[in-house]
């Protein structure tokens, strides 16, 4: 690929910070609360209007002046051109070793993530793939000798080219003198990439042979830093080798690989040329496109993802949907009460539970449902739940949790509240609260779920006082989910507290 044509279409993010923080009097952590919309939207028509009129205005004021979605060459055209898979290289620029069982794990990592914007689509407008399987078709290096414990079916290349990314990268900051000044040089006569509007092109002789794009691991580029486009991702090498090990997260790859569907960065202002929506991003979460305000596919996310595919496959020519196989289904349901005999909660990658009856699942440590009454690192060994969540067959990761509810954990300590009564004053349209002393408690405080997040309402409720009052005059009907939570030892008990809600509704 030319120099400057690589330039012009490479989008740099530097990642300042995972969303997150503290609402309201720093009392309650924001559980990065997320909506799960798998089944809500069936076409364009059925987006809610507020989205709707957001991704009206990024397809006219950035997709469409970018160009960024003109190319056939998106993932979007990818998948359905693989028939539901993406072959990709390495490319491993830097002289760091990469053991065979990093390079085993590679495939994999990738393929949860591109799955987790393929979840986006399953279902939705005639997107034809429940899973996108993923597979690396060789590698291109600096030095063969990294690439240890060598197996017999690995391609490696290993000629050179000079590295167009070093001064860029060192000029902006994106890396340092480390980077190097060569880089491998990718066999781009398989890159479906460079050759997706040549339709007679062999790629060797068969469409198997090609690649769709790279992950590009560099020395000396900053780990919080990253570039894409349609060609791939491209990161530091020691984030590829944190992202095998699962060590790292996922966010800024998931932000490359946004850009991969066409999808831009919001470094402007609102309403602004390469800004966001005016009005902001419904939902208030922002975007995983919008470097620092959100570490994970959102809602907002979501439903682009799903708009973008809708504006690409009316496209005349674009798409042969007709002849595509569409995947098996994956997917079942299981819906059970059981008690949780152990969980690893992971802080990146995949975390696991396993039921006393009903076996283990994965579940990622980061979105799809990391709604706060749905997010299952809030319980523990020992919790008896009620649950209902379809899962992927073929590796046991659950996709969607439908319901969640804790039935009983008297297993488990007194440092926290677990008893929350209500009264409910008809007259005054008011509710009263009232717990059961927490021991060592210093002060209690109060949240209710609102708007997708829990939102603190009162934080210095002294510890002799085991009751709060609403004010009056409540909505009549409304309902609200309310936790209570105790103050021990200088820590708030919030994510016990969120898992022993109670909902109430106004009378």
């Amino acid at each position: 690929m030319k120099k400057n044509t690589v330039r012009r279409v490479a989008s740099a993010a530097m990642a300042l910070m995972m969303c997150g923080g503290l609402v309201g009097g720093n009392v309650f952590p924001v559980m990065n609360p997320t909506a799960e919309i798998r089944a809500c939207a069936d076409s364009v028509n059925d987006i809610p209007g507020e989205y709707r009129t957001a991704c009206d205005w990024i397809w006219q004021n950035r997709i469409e002046t970018e160009r960024s979605c003109e190319a056939w060459s998106t993932i979007y055209d990818q998948i359905v051109a693989g028939n539901g898979t993406l072959q990709y290289i390495l490319i491993w620029q830097s002289y760091e070793p990469i053991t065979l069982a990093q390079r085993q794990k590679l495939p994999q990592m990738l393929e949860e993530a591109v799955n987790k914007w393929n979840d986006c689509l399953v279902g939705y407008d005639d997107w034809p793939f429940d899973h996108v399987n993923v597979k690396i078709v060789g590698y291109a290096v600096l030095d063969e000798s990294c690439i240890l414990d060598r197996q017999p079916n690995e391609v490696v290349y290993t000629q050179t080219a000079d590295s167009w990314l070093r001064d860029d990268m060192v000029s902006t900051g994106m890396g340092n003198s480390g980077v190097p000044g060569i880089q491998p040089a990718e066999p781009t006569d398989l890159s479906r990439y460079a050759h997706w509007n040549d339709k007679n092109w062999s790629y060797n002789g068969s469409y198997d042979n090609r690649y769709d794009m790279y992950l590009h691991g560099i020395t000396g580029m900053i780990n919080m830093g990253g570039y894409g486009y349609h060609y791939g991702q491209i990161l530091s090498d020691q984030s590829v080798l944190g992202l095998a090990d699962g060590t790292t997260g996922q966010h800024i790859l998931l932000h490359e690989m946004g850009h991969g569907f066409g999808f831009p960065d919001y470094y402007g202002g609102e309403g602004e040329s390469d800004g966001f929506p005016p009005g902001g991003f419904p939902g208030g979460e922002g975007s995983i496109m919008m470097a620092g305000s959100c570490g994970y596919i959102n809602t907002f996310d979501k439903y682009f993802a799903r708009y973008t595919w809708s504006k690409l496959k009316n496209e005349a020519g674009r798409f042969d949907l007709q002849n595509i196989q569409p995947s098996q289904p994956t997917t079942e349901t299981a819906e059970f009460i059981d008690t949780i005999k152990s969980i690893n909660v992971q802080s990146n990658g995949y975390s696991t539970i396993t039921f006393g009856n009903n076996g283990t699942y994965r579940f990622p440590s980061q979105g799809y449902f990391d709604s706060d009454s749905k997010n299952l690192a809030f319980y523990e060994a020992g919790d008896k739940v009620s649950v209902k969540f379809t899962y992927n067959t073929a590796d046991k990761e659950i996709k969607n949790i439908e319901s969640l509810q804790l039935i009983d954990n008297s297993h488990t300590d007194t440092s926290y509240v677990t008893d929350v009564k209500v009264e409910y004053s008809e007259k005054y349209h008011q509710i009263r609260f009232t717990w059961s002393p927490v021991e060592g408690a210093t002060n209690y405080g109060i949240a209710v779920y609102l708007a997708g997040k829990w939102r603190v309402q009162e934080s210095s409720i002294p510890a002799s006082t085991t009751s709060y009052t609403t004010p009056k005059n409540l909505t009549p009907g409304k309902s609200y989910k309310v936790a209570v939570a105790a103050k021990v030892g200088g820590v708030w008990t919030s994510e016990k507290a969120v898992k022993h809600a109670v909902t109430v509704t106004v009378k």
